[in-house]
């Protein structure tokens, strides 16, 4: 179970990155990524939802709305997330992002 776990995580993270690299927290390059890789809080609910990305992705029903979903976490991360400045409105925004994933 755990395995599988760590597999769809490590899924998901490449599915969020549109196949970019994933987050290196050795050089965080930016705010958020500073946010996230320093705070066990921030890191394991950018995790929740990477996870909730990942099955809401598995979800769809076809590969038309599998790009909308990836189109909408890009621009969620960029308008959104990258938005926060500190560690309660990461927690809120990944919250809210979570739920938004688990109900579609």
């Amino acid at each position: 179970m755990r395995k599988s776990r760590i597999l769809c995580a490590g899924l998901a993270t490449l599915l969020t990155a549109g196949a970019a690299q994933a987050m290196d927290c050795s050089r965080p390059a930016t705010t958020t990524e500073r946010l996230i890789c320093s705070n066990d809080r921030v890191s394991e609910a950018d995790q929740r939802m990477a996870f909730a990305f990942f099955l809401a992705y598995r979800r769809a029903p076809d590969g038309v709305r599998k790009e909308q979903i990836r189109l909408a976490q890009r621009e969620w991360e960029t308008t959104v997330r990258d938005g926060c400045a500190d560690v309660p409105c990461l927690l809120r925004v990944y919250d809210e992002r979570t739920l938004d994933l688990d109900q579609n």
